[in-house]
């Protein structure tokens, strides 16, 4: 097996769907590498393990420790590490941080959630040589409280504002489009109009590839309210309650460790 490349990618474009999961630690980049077109250190990260309401408390430090974790154990897979919330605010902060992060994680793209305003800070870091993952739509960062994200682009103008943006984002070097809760019509036809791949998330079956969160995938807490575009395709759960149950009422009733799992 070759790790895949983007050229690789490029081709799959109205062809083939491209694939792609989020992973924060080793164990598992070792399963998904290989298996998944693109891995994604996301930002959700700082939800999904580190119990915060929302991203904007993930530092570039975590991104890089996660994405150093993910990275070597990455062979075949390409990968992507976010860029956190306000480490990209000005072309040179984030030209800065951009290069550490790639330095320290040596990740194939970054990914900036984009809108209008920082087409320009995309342009700079494509033409510093930086690969570029543009995520549009809904993006986080820009909610302090998850419950008011809505889904966009049922609005004329607002579609109109998302197909402009997309379109320009291509233009100064973007090498994918990331679109989140995007109006299924409009996601189509922004998919349609571009030469580089979209990675959907909750926009629909029309994009050339899916994101998912991993730990929603396989479901590690019911506990949790998923988003509408979630499907679970596991129920870790239940199989690590299960196990954790065993454990405990074998070590109660003495029947762990034996002697088989003893040092003479």
């Amino acid at each position: 097996m070759s790790k895949v490349s983007y050229k690789n990618l490029l081709l799959k474009k109205n062809k083939s769907p491209i694939t792609c999961l989020t992973a924060y630690s080793k164990p598992i980049a070792n399963l998904l590498d290989g298996k998944v077109d693109l891995i994604l250190v996301g930002d959700s990260v700082g939800t999904t393990l580190y119990g915060m309401k929302n991203t904007r408390g993930v530092t570039l430090e975590m991104m890089k420790n996660h994405g150093k974790a993910v990275v070597r154990n990455t062979k075949y897979s390409m990968s992507i590490v976010d860029m956190p919330y306000n480490t990209y605010r000005n072309k040179k902060e984030a030209l800065g941080n951009a290069k550490e992060l790639i330095a320290s994680t040596k990740a194939d793209f970054i990914k900036i959630e984009t809108d209008k305003k920082n087409i320009e800070i995309v342009k700079y870091l494509s033409d510093n040589k930086i690969k570029v993952v543009s995520h549009i739509g809904v993006t986080p960062q820009k909610f302090s409280d998850f419950k008011k994200i809505k889904s966009v682009g049922k609005e004329s103008k607002d579609a109109d504002d998302l197909l402009y943006l997309a379109t320009e984002l291509e233009k100064v070097g973007s090498k994918f489009i990331v679109m989140e809760c995007i109006n299924e019509k409009v996601a189509n036809k922004i998919t349609n109009i571009l030469s580089i791949p979209t990675i959907g998330i909750g926009s629909s079956k029309h994009c050339d590839g899916q994101v998912l969160v991993i730990d929603d995938i396989l479901n590690f807490n019911s506990k949790i309210k998923k988003p509408k575009f979630v499907k679970n395709f596991a129920n870790i759960e239940i199989s690590i309650s299960v196990a954790i149950n065993n454990f405990v009422r074998s070590v109660k009733k003495r029947k762990f460790p034996l002697r088989k799992h003893s040092y003479k």
